[in-house]
């Protein structure tokens, strides 16, 4: 495949339009999954502007930060497609192949990253069943929201590892 101008401007588009869309995903799908957890009985927006609870913050920053590095892992396989299709000819078939993959590999990533949050969450809370992380946190116990956010990243640094195989394996651009 030979490199040109055009081609790596409109690369580094799709890149950047990619990783866009792997913030967006990151934050939106934070704050519902922060949402679900709590049954609704935080308001994040409340708790993090108006009552600048840092606890609150932290857990919602370990989501986006574990969501986001489940998207970020899911661009390199689409990126790579990206390139090998252009190698053998780019068509409207391919094209719309290509868009499908990208909107799948990105479901994909959002899932198994609100997957991997609720289920280490779920985790936790089982093993300190007689502790109500979320009240602790709303009442500013930042030792509760250091354990919850350092579970979150390190069981999504687990599943980070294997994204990029689950998005070539199942998705064929």
């Amino acid at each position: 495949m030979y490199e040109t101008p055009s081609l790596e401007v409109i690369s580094t588009i799709i890149y950047l339009v990619l990783v866009f869309a792997s913030v967006i995903l990151s934050v939106m799908g934070s704050m519902i999954i922060l949402r679900l957890l709590t049954h609704r009985q935080i308001d994040v927006k409340e708790e993090i502007v108006y009552n600048r609870n840092v606890g609150i913050a932290l857990v919602l920053s370990s989501f986006i930060w574990t969501i986001g590095r489940m998207c970020l892992e899911s661009i390199k396989p689409i990126m790579n497609v990206w390139y090998s299709t252009l190698a053998s000819g780019f068509t409207l078939k391919s094209g719309l192949s290509f868009a499908g993959g990208i909107l799948g590999a990105m479901l994909n990533a959002l899932i198994i990253g609100a997957l991997t949050v609720f289920l280490s969450l779920k985790i936790l809370m089982i093993i300190n069943k007689n502790i109500d992380e979320w009240q602790e946190i709303k009442r500013g116990n930042m030792a509760v929201a250091i354990v919850i956010s350092i579970t979150v990243i390190v069981v999504g640094m687990f599943f980070e590892s294997i994204i990029s195989y689950i998005v070539t394996s199942i998705f064929r651009f």
